[in-house]
């Protein structure tokens, strides 16, 4: 009992110094300071996805005044004139209404405003969610409506950038932090099972001899060296599992060499991760997403400019400028920027497209048409170029043929686009005659990625990683170094004797590394008394059983308690090492997502309501998850029952 405790008190103060609540610096890979030999006094600046969102918030906060639904229309008809895809704050406000009309008992109301909030953002998630919630409120029995709202909504999630990065990112940070903290109890495990073995064996071999003197006195200084160090923690827990190398199994091996290559890239990633994205570079691609998607502002396009003279050869950014200045019907500024785009991206077939929609809107309709075929040379599958292009045949009453098959081949390669766009059309608006093509979210994460590894590629990053800094008192002291020293420790290992512990009493014996064999080693008596089955002395018979079921008592109980607290620990302790560890990762997400309910990067639109069932189907999984696991510890009893002589654990 007094080892079950303190082992998880350990346990929990490793953690809780992981998580930086018992230090003043923060040792969580989300700061930047994480794995970083410098140290700054200046406060660092919190994560954003859009720092602009925060005026935006404060707005929506205040109560707005009812909206009519001629109103609404009014609105709907001048975001279709501006050639505005999404408005998100007006959707936040109809949410909000929304919200409010179903407490007040109103679902019919909170449909409708539900829909409008759809129809004003219809790329976003959110408002698919709430029509969701809605729909269910009015009729819980009509099940399919809210599930298909809510398969909408999470479909606009992954397909809408600055969602799909926030939940992308969310995921990351909460994944590999949590399997961080499993090589911490797998780490703090290892040191307990074995350590007692290390230091059993230096006191075995204490002797006058000047050269046992020496290796003891080397042993003993090893065990200082984090600290001399100043080893951050999972460092220092990498460095004591590779010191006991000889004591440990080969699957425990497998699993220390796994850990060492998980340390060493992603805490580096985390870091990298965290500085791009709080950076100018994923600003720009929030404010290019904003320009193509969203209603921007003058500050965004002004930033967009700038951006441009700097950087001439941007031809995504020159793009969305483009795109910019034609809604805005400045067609001559427009058609320079898609002019500059084509020249510095000959297949970029989008702005072929929209540059053939500034010659419509100029009446040029035979460069018009020309553009609008570029554009479909480079991407024949696209129905907005063909629709576009029909378009253009319409001006032209002597291309009556061309202008049904147009239309057709529009209408057979996306029907619904079709449909919508028609349905617009009226009043006539350049804005809604043709379709604007915008940057698609493959873009926009193909520059995300490229800009986040670099020009040197993916493969120099995973090479350098093995040379980044670790944090320690000498800035010299890299991941190469562990390295050297696992392929040191492994061929030391080899003819070598070292203690292990007998698995029936506990008692500690010699065992021999024969290549990969992962044989258990009994000491001499229970291989005699429950192996061999000899008849020896009663009382040495007794004394031996006595000490094989105190120990199986103390083994079998030590990991119950702990996986209590720790799930999946019993297994991780009995050299289940697989299985232990997939129980404690699964364990730790699940806490990692309680902690961070609302994500490591919060939401630009926070709603007003935590959707109550959300966090029911969480704690479910949870205490489902907790319950299957715990009760199948408790099934389990002592891998060896001395009376009977035989193995009952698996």
């Amino acid at each position: 009992m007094k080892k079950a405790i303190f082992i998880l008190i350990v346990l929990i103060l490793s953690l809780l110094y992981y998580l930086g609540i018992l230090t003043k610096k923060e040792t969580f890979p989300f700061s930047k300071e994480f794995f970083s030999i410098e140290t700054s006094d200046s406060e660092e600046q919190s994560l954003d996805l859009r720092r602009g969102w925060s005026s935006k918030t404060k707005e929506g906060d205040k109560r707005a005044p009812s909206l009519s639904a001629r109103e609404l229309d009014q609105l709907y008809q001048v975001k279709l004139d501006k050639g505005i895809r999404n408005v998100p704050l007006l959707s936040l406000l109809l949410i909000r209404k929304a919200e409010q009309s179903r407490r007040g008992g109103n679902p019919d109301q909170a449909v409708e405003l539900a829909k409008y909030s759809v129809k004003f953002s219809p790329d976003l998630p959110e408002p698919y969610f709430e029509l969701s919630r809605a729909l269910w409120y009015k009729n819980p029995l009509q099940v399919h409506q809210p599930l298909a709202e809510l398969w909408k909504g999470q479909t606009a999630r992954f397909r809408y950038y600055p969602r799909a990065l926030q939940f992308f990112y969310n995921l990351f940070y909460i994944l590999a932090n949590a399997l961080l903290m499993t090589f911490i109890v797998f780490g703090i495990v290892i040191m307990a099972k074995y350590l007692p073995l290390y230091f059993y064996d230096i006191r075995r071999n204490l002797s006058q001899e000047i050269s046992r003197l020496l290796i003891n006195s080397l042993k003993i200084f090893l065990l200082f060296i984090p600290l001399f160090l100043r080893l951050d923690i999972l460092w220092a827990i990498l460095f004591y599992c590779l010191l006991l190398w000889g004591f440990v199994t080969n699957r425990e091996r497998q699993f220390i060499v796994f850990f060492l290559i998980v340390l060493v890239y992603l805490p580096l990633f985390l870091r990298l991760s965290s500085s791009f994205l709080d950076g100018p570079a994923s600003d720009l691609i929030i404010e290019m997403n904003e320009a193509n998607y969203e209603d921007w502002n003058r500050t965004t396009e002004q930033r967009l400019k700038g951006w441009a003279s700097t950087h001439p050869d941007d031809p995504e950014v020159t793009f969305t400028l483009g795109l910019v200045e034609k809604r805005q019907s400045r067609f001559a500024q427009a058609e320079e920027y898609y002019r500059r785009t084509i020249q510095i991206g000959p297949q970029f077939s989008e702005a072929f497209s929209n540059l053939g929609n500034v010659y419509f809107a100029k009446k040029q309709t035979d460069l018009a048409i020309a553009s609008y075929q570029q554009a479909i040379d480079l991407s024949p599958y696209n129905a907005a170029y063909y629709y576009n292009l029909y378009r253009a045949f319409s001006q032209e009453t002597f291309l009556s043929g061309k202008i049904d098959r147009a239309f057709q081949k529009a209408r057979q390669l996306d029907p619904k686009l079709v449909e919508y766009y028609t349905s617009i059309d009226t009043p006539p608006h350049i804005n809604r005659l043709v379709v604007d093509e915008v940057l698609s979210p493959r873009r926009l994460w193909a520059r995300f990625f490229t800009q986040f590894i670099g020009r040197e590629g993916l493969l120099y990053r995973l090479f350098k990683a093995w040379f980044e800094k670790i944090p320690s008192r000498f800035p010299i002291l890299v991941p190469l170094f562990f390295l050297g020293f696992l392929v040191g420790m492994s061929k030391y290992v080899r003819t070598k004797r070292f203690l292990t512990r007998c698995p029936m009493c506990g008692s500690p014996t010699h065992r021999f590394y024969l290549g990969n064999t992962d044989q258990e080693y009994n000491c001499f008596n229970c291989h005699r008394i429950y192996v061999q089955k000899e008849k020896l002395d009663s009382k040495i018979a007794k004394k031996k059983s006595r000490e094989v079921e105190k120990f199986q008592k103390q083994n079998h109980s030590l990991g119950k308690i702990l996986s209590l607290f720790f799930v999946g620990f019993q297994d991780l302790w009995n050299e289940r090492s697989l299985k232990g560890l997939f129980f404690l990762f699964v364990f730790f997400i699940f806490i990692l997502k309680f902690v961070y309910w609302n994500g490591v990067i919060a939401s630009s639109i926070a709603l007003s309501s935590l959707p109550l069932w959300n966090l029911i189907f969480w704690v479910g999984l949870f205490g489902l998850f907790y319950f299957l696991v715990i009760r199948q510890v408790f099934r389990l009893k002592p891998r060896f029952e001395p009376k009977t002589g035989t193995t009952t654990g698996p």
